[in-house]
């Protein structure tokens, strides 16, 4: 009870701008790894075969897909947990913790099975040509092999979070994923093992970062604890979980049938334009994942204010998060635009990648920057319990606003048509995002 006071003065009271600092470098240096990770692991598929980028680019919708599962369950659970700990009711958020991490695995676990069984459907069915197809397969059994201590990766991450322990959290991903880096590096360069290698050193990563974020919980080191607890109540508070994540639902989900539909749009200008698609994609959440840190960050800060009613406060923290987001993007937007030539050089696929990945990387540096009112104001939502906006928000931009336009620009305007798609897209959910934004600073009482 003494730590949770503790805890609980933490959050509620003192300085804004320590408060955060503390919670989200962290939580940034944490969301940068996955994609940091992901370009190196292009930069040295590039090495292995020049087609080899496409085959990480088909089965990205597969990694984007297992991650959803966990980011539903973790960010759902974790506001709510937040807010449970605000309220200071632990048996509430022992129920959600338990329930947002059993059923997941679950989910993996079938997800998985399935996968493996139907390996060859499901990867000519995201667009893998017969050259694609033979690099990526091997991969694929890895990456699915790894979809369970993935999810929980991400429910436990999230779960650390919620209770400000942000520096163990990011610790935890920040060991698997140096890992599975020197692994790619050791089993590609020094035992030749291809593209298997690395997808073997997915599992390797993700099995050393899930064992270490479960060790507060084993030994008792947190505030929630993780005891198996099979009621009523631990499916209710794990629906409300999945309720209350639904946000991540629409927005990775989305992101797989967007990937899906660029790749297949994109396969009809031959295998550089699928890899132009690949190296892009992975430029730019890079990127994104400043503002998405940022807001990870915030959340526990919001749900612990939120839960005790002090909304002014829970303003405050988000005009200081959406601040410092919105001026590292645009510095990071400004460079990488200047150099978008070198950038795409890096990954060594050759000049014909060059006219296909100019203009889409070019396209989305454009708009970057307004992402930072876009994830955060996502984010904010979540942490408010709203999850019918968030998940509104959630789903414009690679839904309401992308899917209409995939299917109508490139058809209209060829290739041209396919690197605006995203930029216009983004253009509207920033204006969505600004809405939900100013009725938020504007309300007078906590949100129902």
């Amino acid at each position: 009870m003494e730590r949770m006071e503790q805890t609980h003065q933490k959050m509620t009271g003192g300085s804004i701008p320590r408060l955060l600092a503390r919670l989200c470098f962290p939580s940034v240096l944490a969301a940068l790894l996955p994609p940091l990770v992901s370009v190196i692991e292009t930069l040295i598929a590039a090495g292995i075969d020049p087609n080899a980028c496409g085959a990480l680019g088909i089965v990205f919708p597969i990694h984007a897909l297992i991650q959803t599962v966990g980011f539903v369950f973790g960010t759902g659970a974790g506001s709510l947990v937040a807010n449970a700990l605000g309220e200071k009711n632990a048996q509430k958020a022992h129920a959600l913790a338990f329930g947002a991490l059993f059923f997941p695995l679950l989910l993996a676990v079938a997800f998985a099975g399935l996968g493996l069984l139907f390996q060859l459907p499901l990867l000519r069915f995201l667009g893998a040509g017969a050259e694609l197809l033979a690099l990526a397969r091997p991969y694929t059994v890895c990456l699915l092999i790894a979809a369970p201590l993935m999810c929980g990766c991400f429910v436990l991450s999230n779960l650390l979070r919620a209770e400000g322990k942000t520096v163990y959290a990011m610790a935890g991903l920040a060991g698997g994923n140096a890992l599975s880096v020197a692994a790619s590096l050791l089993l590609v360069r020094r035992f030749s093992c291809g593209v298997f290698g690395l997808g073997l050193a997915i599992p390797l990563g993700y099995g050393f970062a899930f064992l270490f974020l479960l060790a507060p919980y084993l030994f008792r080191r947190t505030l929630v604890s993780l005891s198996p607890v099979f009621s009523k109540e631990t499916v209710s508070e794990a629906k409300r979980a999945a309720v209350n994540g639904l946000p991540s639902l629409f927005r990775q989900g989305l992101t797989v049938v967007a990937v899906l539909l660029l790749n297949r749009a994109a396969k009809e200008y031959g295998t550089p334009a699928v890899a132009a698609v690949a190296v892009a994609t992975r430029v730019f959440l890079f990127c994104y994942a400043i503002p998405l840190g940022i807001g990870q960050g915030m959340v526990p800060a919001i749900g612990f204010n939120y839960g005790c009613g002090k909304i002014d406060r829970a303003k405050r923290i988000f005009v200081s998060c959406v601040i410092p987001a919105t001026v590292l993007l645009l510095a990071a937007s400004i460079p990488a635009f200047l150099f978008a030539k070198p950038i795409l050089q890096w990954f060594g696929r050759g000049e014909d990648l060059l006219p296909f990945g100019i203009p889409l990387l070019r396209a989305s540096l454009v708009v970057l920057p307004l992402h930072g009112l876009i994830a955060v104001t996502n984010l904010l939502l979540q942490a408010l319990k709203r999850p019918v906006a968030a998940s509104v928000l959630a789903a414009a931009r690679q839904g309401i606003f992308f899917l209409p336009l995939i299917f109508v620009l490139p058809r209209a305007f060829g290739f041209s048509g396919l690197w605006l798609t995203q930029p216009l897209a983004d253009g509207a959910t920033f204006l969505l995002s600004l809405f939900y934004a100013i009725r938020f600073l504007k309300s007078k009482k906590r949100p129902g």
